[in-house]
């Protein structure tokens, strides 16, 4: 394969099981596959974006690294970039091309290392943790709020941690995954601190963490544009469904999902006349209801 002298090679067609990766040692230093020596010139440039804790390879441009057919380079300040994230060496990175900025990105590939009791390698956990700090984030910032936060963050990470533990090929992306069953867990144990404001009228008197005074009405704004209009609509129709004999109730709610005519007539057991008498009643009750 012929190069330019100082540009990557543009990877026309990659052989999806042609892995193309790198790894950077406990000795600090970056060892290139073979595949991936390819489609690079003599010389390249190194980076590593410690934010998305992503390798950048480019062309060197006359002032990059040259590097040996073995594939093994020195690069200063790569390992400090690195280890500066908490992550360990040696990481690992599979790389594909970015057209974008005409460069091979690199994620880092999860460690795994101890066998658990089934003889099955597991996760590096500590490691893990790290690559999916913005999943962590992301849910915890998001949900349970009425759960202190060092505990939503307690939460989270034990949740990952047993994901990881029970992720398959089967399940498909580790990520989405791993993001799926934080949310789940998080939703889960917030109930314990919601199940008390259930009971509680929307304009009755609380207070939050700072001693600051407002109520659960004072929140619905905040929920949605129109959350106090739909607050009391829901309110305003449970109130007159409560009122309601079971067969009219009955009949409210199969018109609210969508049945259809014929099936409300098998299950109520009436004809079509009394079914339609029963909906026009149904209807001038709430209309009365509404006018109070």
């Amino acid at each position: 394969m012929k190069h330019d002298k100082d540009h990557v090679c543009r990877p026309e067609a990659v052989d999806s099981r042609e892995a193309l990766r790198a790894s950077v040692g406990r000795d600090g230093r970056l060892r290139l596959g073979k595949a991936l020596r390819a489609y690079l010139p003599p010389r390249i440039q190194v980076g590593f974006d410690s934010e998305r804790l992503v390798l950048v390879i480019a062309g060197g441009d006359g002032q990059g690294i040259a590097h040996p057919r073995c594939g093994v380079l020195t690069v200063r300040t790569l390992p400090q970039q690195i280890t500066a994230t908490g992550l360990r060496l040696p990481v690992s990175f599979r790389l594909a091309w970015d057209e974008g900025n005409g460069c091979f990105l690199g994620r880092i590939v999860p460690r795994r290392r101890r066998m658990d009791e089934n003889g099955r390698r597991q996760y590096d956990m500590d490691q893990l943790l790290i690559l999916y700090r913005h999943v962590l984030d992301s849910a915890v910032a998001q949900l349970a709020k009425s759960t202190p936060l060092a505990e939503r963050r307690a939460i989270a990470a034990e949740a990952l941690c047993e994901a990881a533990q029970a992720h398959r090929p089967e399940h498909g992306c580790l990520g989405a995954y791993l993001e799926r069953h934080v949310r789940r867990r998080l939703l889960s144990e917030n109930r314990q601190y919601t199940t008390a404001l259930f009971a509680r009228s929307l304009d009755q008197p609380l207070r939050d963490r700072s001693g600051n005074a407002f109520s659960l009405y004072d929140t619905l704004c905040a929920a949605s544009a129109g959350g106090i209009d739909q607050m009391e609509a829901r309110i305003l129709e449970a109130q007159f469904l409560a009122t309601l004999p079971p067969r009219e109730r009955a009949l409210t709610r199969m018109l609210q999902e969508g049945f259809s005519m014929s099936r409300i007539v098998a299950v109520l057991e009436l004809d079509a006349r009394s079914l339609r008498a029963l909906a026009l009643s149904i209807r001038e009750q709430w209309r009365r209801f509404c006018e109070g």
